[in-house]
């Protein structure tokens, strides 16, 4: 380990937005600000530490940083520095400890630091991109990033060499952080952004978890065949914190129930998608925002279903979803803005072996105008065959799983609140 650099850290808001490369927001911009080149370095790799379980914090980062003058064939776990950033004290008097390091010596000191569970963190994600800095003329308090050539990359647990996963080649990321308000300076970015199509999009880091399990199902999954087509089964529960979720798992992998997590498709999965709610002529809509791409679902009103142990929080409601349009379609922008929120969620799946029927358990945090909502969720998903079922059966899985959960963990409470109604959106 060599340098320790401590550094004051301002409190600060951030916006991040992508915007087409054909946009030309560089050029517009130009008149308002000044470039600033700290080094003939701009490619930035960052990695992000977390392990198979997910464990980290949703809001939580922990990673490692280094700049290069150019992009490398292959990003590999070697004995290179690092820059490895460690956050500590309260909003008002945050510090930052910056420490030169090897990944090896980084992830032994994030290891002491910090206890998750007993499974080590490890480098987990790779995310490279070229930066390109700005600082408006009129104000030193906001800093702009535009980043570009973006690859996403995945270290397989006891592997070296990164797998890649992802790319974004036709649109930049721009992100604005700001240490205080500045009113000028604001009114002109929100127009540029608005000229040049600009969309707020997810962190490059929850960007890197959607694609990781895109990589499970394709390396690992087996397509589902849902008995109930155009129907969505699920129960509700009321939840503090995110915390309860690493139990939760805990407790399905020592097989505390009848129903098992699946030998072949164990994994955690974690996302993050802005949600926005339309209304059109056709009735509401949910456009989930990840990138360039939003994904449409429709649902209609919810039933409450009778159940075994008249829990009252299991709901049925038509669903219709899969139609993925670009962010700027006519369909999204000829439709009336309902409420928004930005949803991050953890979430595995569970297999009943008399049924071989799946079941989706997810842990939901949603950020939006009503403040936090943690939810749980148990979702039927389906089985590997097509095979005609009865929806009491599902009902009852449902209810089982969630009976069980709620004898486990009092603090899960049933509950009939959809995100919608949350938002007050009728």
């Amino acid at each position: 380990m060599k340098d320790k650099i401590k550094i004051d850290l301002p409190i600060r808001t951030e916006e991040r937005y992508i915007v087409h490369l054909d946009e030309n927001f560089l050029d517009r911009i130009s008149p308002y600000v000044e470039r600033k080149i700290f080094s003939d370095n701009e490619y930035v790799q960052t990695i992000y530490f977390n392990n198979e379980e997910h464990v980290v914090p949703f809001e939580f980062s922990i990673k490692a940083r280094r700049y290069l003058p150019n992009s490398p064939k292959s990003p590999v776990m070697d004995d290179s520095i690092f820059f490895l950033d460690l956050k500590r004290g309260s909003n008002k008097d945050k510090q930052k400890i910056r420490l030169k390091a090897t990944l090896e010596e980084a992830t032994k000191i994030i290891n002491e630091r910090y206890s998750f569970s007993e499974i080590p963190l490890r480098p987990y994600v790779l995310i490279e991109y070229l930066r390109q800095h700005y600082i408006p003329k009129n104000t030193r308090k906001i800093r702009i990033t535009y980043d570009t050539n973006i690859k996403y990359f995945f270290f397989p647990k006891d592997q070296k060499e990164a797998v890649e996963i992802g790319r974004e080649n036709d649109y930049a990321r721009v992100e604005i952080k700001k240490e205080k308000p500045d009113k000028y300076f604001d009114n002109l970015i929100r127009e540029i952004l608005q000229e040049t199509n600009a969309v707020p999009v997810i962190s490059k880091k929850f960007t890197a978890y959607n694609l990781i399990g895109l990589y499970h199902v394709r390396t690992s999954g087996k397509p589902f065949h849902k008995e109930l087509k155009g129907y969505e089964i699920e129960a509700k529960l009321e939840v503090d914190t995110e915390e309860i979720f690493q139990r939760i798992k805990q407790f399905f992998k020592d097989r505390n129930s009848e129903f098992r997590l699946p030998q072949h498709f164990p994994y955690t999965f974690e996302s993050a998608s802005i949600n926005k709610y339309y209304r059109n002529s056709k009735g509401l809509f949910k456009a989930m925002f990840r990138g360039n791409e939003a994904e449409i679902v429709r649902k209609g009103n919810p039933e409450i279903i009778r159940d075994p142990f008249g829990l009252n929080c299991i709901l049925k409601r038509k669903e219709k979803k899969g139609d993925v349009v670009p962010v700027n379609s006519r369909l999204i922008r000829s439709a009336q803005l309902q409420g928004e929120l930005y949803r991050m969620r953890k979430a595995f799946w569970v297999e009943n072996p008399q049924t071989r029927r799946f079941y989706h358990i997810s842990l939901d945090c949603c950020l939006g105008l009503p403040g936090t909502l943690y939810q749980l969720e148990v979702e039927y998903t389906g089985r590997y065959k097509p095979e005609v079922g009865r929806e009491e059966e599902i009902v009852e899985d449902i209810a089982k799983l969630t009976k069980t959960l709620i004898e486990r963990f009092p603090e899960l409470k049933p509950s009939q609140l959809t995100k919608q109604d949350w938002l007050g959106i009728e």
